[in-house]
């Protein structure tokens, strides 16, 4: 009830400035068809009338301002004892009147929120408001007129009428409705209901010219001398009045142009009264036509100016702020710190490309900003990168309580669908300096520190981060590496090393087997083996392209010594578990098997058993095409980590690679040998061969062939050497020390 109330009280303080308005009276007598009436060449209560349909989705507000005004013209003409279908004819009026105000409100685009008027809604309020809206008026009075008059006795007076209420519509629009649309959604954003009624651009606009034209006959001044001056210098004004669009507040140049066009529309009035023939017309047309284009000019030229200012102050914030998160970025940091450096803190949040992967892009920028949400009142969030953000104390002279950071975020999980995620974040502070870019880098460098130890808390720059400067080097020295093993693969630059592997069981094959290896040679020409490369494309999941490289290199090398092959029993070529994940690989996979100069049936593919396979589905179709080719199937460094009897389930392996860790001590360790033995019964029990690695001596081979292993790889049997001397010395010779045992 008390919100019905306030809706009537609000409606009714927008609406009664139409009853005043209603008696602005700017009179002249024009004949147009030779017969003088007296009228008002403005009618401002219906340009107030239109602002309000414009900028109200209450229709309450509209409704009683066409009420007030058919209420006022029903009271003058009630004064004249006209006929009763006067009355009908001023009901009938005002309904068209609210209607047509709606629909030209509606073909405008408007009522609407959240947008002020612009410069595209120039060209629909010309045509709408100024023109077919007048014109509409105009048109409706003359048929309604005509259908309560008929016969109509003097089709002349009724279309003279009709001029009279196009002009008079058509000044009221003009002088009205635009700056006060300009005003209410500009100098607020909105209109507000308390504040909607302008009653500055009322007072300075309609009310004080009014007065001075009153005023002046009082002063000894001819209330027609300013109008008049004002009119023949139409361009000086238009040139001060868009000084003042551009120089002054909305609140004064709105107004001003209001009373500059309310004089045009007074010195129009006396013109206007001396046309006694049609085709004068026309010449009021041009001037008010000049009347509209000088305030379109000003109302463009402001528009331009705030729109360009707008876009300037949107561009600078989107400057400062990372679009994907909507935090400020690195730019904010760096105005936030030019004037007093303060404190820093690098937060770096682990398993972001995990969330990313499993949750999506959205929840990773939705982790984010829960993480600034959580911090706020303790330090302001600054976004600089994927999972890691820079604290900061959002007081130039305030201090930032890390160790309540920290507690904030370890406290509580992000949840994302229902999906509950643990952040781990790891903090590294450095404190206020001059250089932001140094004092960033040594934060960072303390919060990578800390996510390799596994700190809870947060770590200090320089200070507490011992061996830090070791541990810079030694990561330089790692990015600068695997630039290189970049390169080298990219390029092909792969070397091809081989291993022979030798019978133990009776019935093998004697031919020469072995498993291809890789190497690679950095900027100087030294050799680097798999423990310096390999580490470095697990971390970045470049194995695939390392494995399909060597694959490549070993189809060049079989190409070019395919009068040796024959003499070759099996070669194993490693591939990583990380490679199966990707399908491009298995089809690039599958492709260069199928070209390879060996036989299928002579290939071996060892996949490690560490490695995790995360596409089981793919991996397994992958298995079968390979098989289906004749190649086999080998688990490498069977018994390492925790997944070894699941692989067995998940790859067909022919051929089982017991670790060396356990068989380089089982002479010397009985866990060892009876792990060997365990990992030889598995084997059986899923139809697959055994091989060992790191078989050093005799002693331990003939361990091994007591334990029914088939196959033996290591230093006993020949180290590993470049592929090209493979075929250059006897087949036998690898095998030799194979046979005596």
């Amino acid at each position: 009830m008390v919100e019905r109330g306030t809706r009537w009280a609000r409606s009714l303080l927008l609406a009664s400035p139409c009853a005043l308005l209603y008696w602005v009276n700017i009179p002249y007598r024009a004949g147009f068809f030779g017969i003088r009436v007296d009228a008002s060449l403005v009618h401002l209560h219906f340009g107030y009338l239109l602002a309000l349909a414009m900028l109200h989705r209450d229709r309450l507000p509209l409704r009683l301002g066409v009420l007030a005004m058919a209420c006022m013209w029903l009271a003058a003409a009630h004064a004249g004892h006209p006929p009763p279908t006067i009355y009908l004819f001023g009901v009938c009026s005002a309904a068209g009147t609210y209607g047509l105000l709606r629909l030209a409100a509606r073909r405008m685009g408007w009522p609407r929120a959240g947008r002020p008027f612009g410069v595209a809604d120039v060209s629909g309020f010309v045509l709408y408001g100024l023109v077919l809206l007048p014109l509409a008026m105009a048109v409706g009075n003359l048929l309604l007129e005509a259908a309560l008059a008929w016969p109509v006795p003097d089709w002349r007076l009724l279309a003279n009428d009709q001029l009279q209420v196009l002009f008079a519509e058509l000044f009221g629009v003009l002088v009205l409705a635009l700056p006060m649309l300009v005003l209410a959604t500009h100098a607020n954003g909105r209109a507000l209901w308390w504040r909607g009624v302008p009653w500055r651009l009322l007072a300075v606009g309609v009310l004080l010219p009014l007065g001075l034209l009153q005023w002046a006959p009082r002063l000894g001044l001819h209330p027609d001398l300013l109008p008049g001056m004002l009119l023949h210098n139409r361009l000086l004004i238009a040139a001060a009045l868009v000084w003042a669009a551009l120089r002054l507040r909305l609140r004064w140049s709105m107004p001003l142009l209001v009373l500059a066009q309310l004089l045009f529309a007074v010195g129009l009035a006396r013109h206007a009264s001396e046309t006694v023939r049609l085709p004068d017309v026309f010449g009021l047309l041009r001037t008010a036509l000049e009347c509209a284009v000088l305030q379109l000019l000003v109302v463009l030229l402001m528009l331009y100016g705030n729109e360009r200012e707008a876009a300037s102050i949107r561009h600078e914030r989107d400057s400062l702020t990372d679009p994907f998160t909507g935090l400020p970025n690195l730019a904010a940091l760096r105005r936030r710190c030019a004037p007093e450096p303060p404190a820093l803190g690098l937060l770096l949040l682990d398993r972001t490309e995990k969330i990313t992967a499993c949750l999506g892009l959205i929840a990773q920028a939705a982790l984010m900003r829960w993480v600034a949400g959580r911090l706020r009142g303790v330090a302001q969030v600054y976004c600089i990168g994927t999972g890691q953000l820079v604290l900061a104390s959002a007081d130039p002279h305030g201090t930032v309580d890390w160790d309540q950071a920290l507690e904030r975020l370890h406290r509580c999980d992000f949840t994302w669908d229902g999906q509950r995620v643990r952040v781990l974040p790891y903090l590294g502070v450095v404190a206020a300096g001059d250089s932001l870019d140094e004092r960033l880098q040594a934060a960072s460098r303390a919060a990578i520190e800390a996510k390799q130890r596994g700190e809870m808390r947060w770590l200090r720059a320089e200070q507490e981060t011992g061996g830090g400067g070791d541990a810079r080097l030694s990561r330089q020295r790692g990015l600068s590496l695997s630039s290189v093993v970049f390169s080298r693969i990219r390029a092909g630059e792969v070397e091809l090393w081989f291993q022979p592997i030798a019978p133990l069981a009776a019935g093998l094959s004697r031919s020469l087997s072995g498993e291809v290896l890789c190497r690679l040679r950095d900027d100087a020409g030294r050799l680097l083996l798999p423990g310096q490369f390999m580490p470095e494309l697990q971390e970045d999941g470049r194995m695939a392209e390392l494995d399909l490289a060597v694959l490549r290199r070993l189809g060049r090398w079989m190409d070019e010594q395919r009068a040796r092959l024959p003499s070759i029993g099996y070669l194993s070529i490693n591939i990583a578990g990380q490679s199966l994940a990707s399908r491009e690989f298995a089809v690039e996979l599958l492709a260069l098997v199928d070209g390879l100069a060996l036989p299928a049936r002579q290939l071996c593919f060892e996949i490690t058993e560490t490695a995790a396979i995360t596409h089981v589905q793919d991996s397994a179709r992958l298995f079968a095409q390979l098989r289906e080719r004749g190649c086999h199937l080998a688990i490498d460094d069977f018994g390492m980590g925790f997944q070894s009897f699941d692989r067995l389930k998940q790859i067909p392996a022919d051929l089982i690679k017991i670790d060396g860790s356990f068989v380089r001590d089982m002479r010397r360790s009985p866990r060892d040998l009876e792990l060997v033995r365990a990992s030889v019964q598995v084997a059986r029990a899923f139809g697959a061969q055994t091989a060992a690695e790191f078989v050093e001596d005799a002693v331990t081979a003939e361990l091994l062939r007591g334990l029914q292993v088939d196959w033996m790889q290591g230093d006993h049997v020949g180290r590993a050497a470049p592929i090209e001397r493979m075929l250059r010395h006897d087949a036998c010779a690898f095998h030799r020390v194979g046979d005596g045992v």
